[in-house]
């Protein structure tokens, strides 16, 4: 019986039974939590599982199977939708659709159809299992940059999907946002660097076994110290310049995508015929009819979105001007591109110098300005005009960026180049002077504001506000997804193994916390939309918007103070805390600026003077950008920079 007893407890120590003598790390296994994942945190965990190293080969076995077979079913997707789905599957079947391990663009003439067909793909699938399938189809099948930019718009679409929480996309696919270098450092790093190794005991005798049975202080194998801290690759810079800023790439990026999809819905309705007299149906009688017609659209994607477009163009425009006078250097200097593909494959600059780029930019811009000029009105104070240029550009915009990539890439299209993609266009000096240009050209037909009844006009009696900073603030970005190894081994995960992070870190422009007080005065009760910009002395275009809110006010003196917070990194969590955590979900807000940290642009240590601008307008209608005109003011103001 003593024999026995003795086996047992060997046993039983040896097995790991004593589970208080084990490290944490070795219990974080999902069946071992207490509280099991929710409907809601399965559904967040499949979708960490399609984005872990999506540029490599999925390897889980359960996706694998769930992703084999392309969904042809009719009922496996809403109503009316296989015939939006027709065009794309049948390119599905022949091949068509870009592939894993290819060079992917942007500007290939294809590319927006198949952004639109890969969104819908996943977008109009009836249930979440349908869903599914799709996703680990176009995961398997598809490539990564094509179905990480249609997934993500896609997961804020749906209705079962818009409450859960994407990782970064500068983590996702790092190889993206980071410069070559810090990706190949990135990937020497080895597993053993990050995660406690196992390093068994010397041979125990029966007394020790007993007596670790009995105080459960003594572990048979010991774990290795490591240290918590992550490994860094430094990525700082003298100064942290907008265009580097992985964030405000990303969010381009989006924008992108976002535009790519309303354009090609666009382009599908315009074929159709219209009843635009009311009585039957005709044909659009000339461009100023079909930009109207979309202008009143119900569907406020189409009117609203080539403005919101224009809108982001003319916040970087500002935010870069206002950064060059702060720190005195042009942001316009052709560079040699340091960034690589996911694939490997380095970006080829251009073989044209600065005053060639110039003259192929000056031309594609009469071009764009000839079209615009045809399509207005010849009143050039008629108040549509900017909107027809807006849409316009909008409408032509990659084939404006592929006519340019043609133009100084000796019509090269087999080696990839910062103009084709999204991810690196505000890094490319020569994308940035494209911008600056159109966004001249776009306020050109900028007519005069109207203006509201006379005997309605609130006005702007007093303002105040805190200083305002400006700083740079250390950001480490995950690169788990960088890691040369097999992270995800059919049903088991080994980031839970994970005892330090590998992060790059750089330097972002961030602002300090202030206030700015307003005092209204409202001759009766009335609604006005309240916008704050700021912008250069003496300039009033460009300009960047501060803040902007709608307010109710009474007749007399009305006082709103406005509070800014300074933008924090960690609001969204890495590739590894979202697998670790309990699965929160996001809080659904979305915004069409620039990032939060964005909002003030760079001071200086004297302090860069700037002017505020106030303006009070009529709140917009349902498919209007803004109302009319009741008040315009201006204050001096002054940020500084430590």
């Amino acid at each position: 019986m003593l024999r026995l007893t003795l086996v047992w407890l060997c046993c039983l120590a040896l097995c790991g039974g004593w589970s208080r003598s084990l490290p944490l790390w070795r219990n974080r296994e999902p069946e071992d939590l207490i509280e099991k994942p929710t409907q809601q945190g399965e559904r967040q965990r499949f979708l960490l599982d399609l984005l872990l190293q999506v540029h490599k080969p999925l390897l889980h076995q359960e996706l694998i199977a769930m992703g084999s077979r392309l969904n042809q079913e009719p009922s496996d997707y809403q109503e009316g939708a296989m015939l939006r789905l027709k065009d794309f599957l049948d390119s599905v079947h022949e091949n068509k659709v870009p592939r894993p391990f290819g060079i992917f663009s942007q500007l290939d003439k294809k590319m927006p159809e198949h952004l639109l067909g890969v969104y819908r793909f996943l977008a109009l699938a009836t249930d979440w299992y349908s869903f599914q399938r799709n996703a680990c189809y176009a995961r398997i099948h598809f490539h990564p940059i094509l179905f990480v930019n249609a997934l993500q718009l896609a997961v804020e679409e749906r209705e079962d999907t818009k409450d859960l929480r994407l990782p970064a996309m500068y983590e996702v696919l790092p190889q993206l946002y980071f410069e070559k270098e810090v990706i190949l450092a990135a990937e020497e790093v080895v597993w053993q660097q990050l995660i406690p190794t196992r390093t068994v005991s010397p041979k125990c005798s029966w007394m020790d076994i007993l007596r670790r049975c009995h105080s459960y202080r003594r572990p048979l194998d010991k774990e290795e110290l490591m240290p918590a801290d992550p490994v860094v690759i430094d990525d700082e810079r003298k100064v942290a310049h907008l265009s580097f800023d992985v964030q405000l790439n990303s969010y381009w990026n989006n924008l992108v995508n976002r535009l790519i999809i309303s354009m090609e819905e666009w382009k599908e309705s315009e074929g159709h015929q219209r009843i635009i007299d009311g009585d039957r149906l005709m044909a659009f009688r000339g461009a100023t009819d079909e930009l109207r017609f979309g202008y009143q659209s119900q569907n406020g994607l189409y009117s609203k979105f080539p403005q919101l477009f224009y809108y982001s163009i003319e916040q970087f425009v500002a935010a870069s001007m206002m950064e060059d006078v702060a720190t005195g250097q042009s942001s316009m200097e052709l560079i040699d591109p340091p960034l690589i593909t996911t694939g490997g494959v380095p970006f080829k600059a251009t073989s044209m110098d600065k005053e060639g780029v110039s003259r192929v930019l000056s031309l594609i811009i009469e071009n764009l300005q000839a079209q615009i000029n045809d399509a207005v009105s010849n009143d050039f104070n008629y108040s549509d005009n900017i909107f027809v240029a807006q849409h316009l550009v909008a409408s032509r915009y990659l084939s404006i960026c592929r006519d340019l990539s043609l133009a100084i890439n000796d019509r090269a299209t087999s080696q990839p180049n910062m103009l084709g993609l999204a991810t690196a266009h505000l890094r490319d000096p020569i994308f940035r002077s494209l911008l600056f240009r159109l966004n001249r050209l776009v306020s050109s037909y900028e007519g005069p504001a109207p203006s509201g009844s006379p005997l309605q006009k609130p006005s702007l009696e007093a303002i105040s506000f805190s200083r305002m900073n400006t700083y740079e603030q250390i950001v480490d970005t995950d690169l788990i997804n960088l890691m040369d190894q097999q992270l995800l081994q059919t049903q088991r995960n080994n980031l839970k193994s994970l005892r330090r992070r590998l992060v790059a870190r750089q330097r972002r422009l961030n602002h300090g916390n202030f206030h700015i007080a307003l005092e209204l005065s409202a001759p009766a009760e009335m609604s006005v939309q309240t916008d704050l910009y700021l912008a250069l002395r003496n300039q009033s275009r460009p300009r960047l918007h501060l803040d902007g809110f709608v307010s109710s006010l009474r007749k007399g003196i009305n006082v709103f103070q406005r509070n800014f917070s300074s933008s924090s990194y960690g609001s969204s969590p890495t590739v590894s805390q979202l697998y670790e955590t309990n699965f929160r979900t996001s809080d659904g807000t979305r915004s069409y600026g620039l990032p939060p940290h964005l909002r003030v642009p760079r001071g200086t240590g004297e302090g860069l003077k700037l002017q505020l601008i106030i303006e009070l307008t009529e709140p917009g209608l349902k498919n209007e950008w803004s109302g009319a005109m009741l008040h315009k003011a201006a204050r001096d103001v002054v940020i500084f920079h430590h």
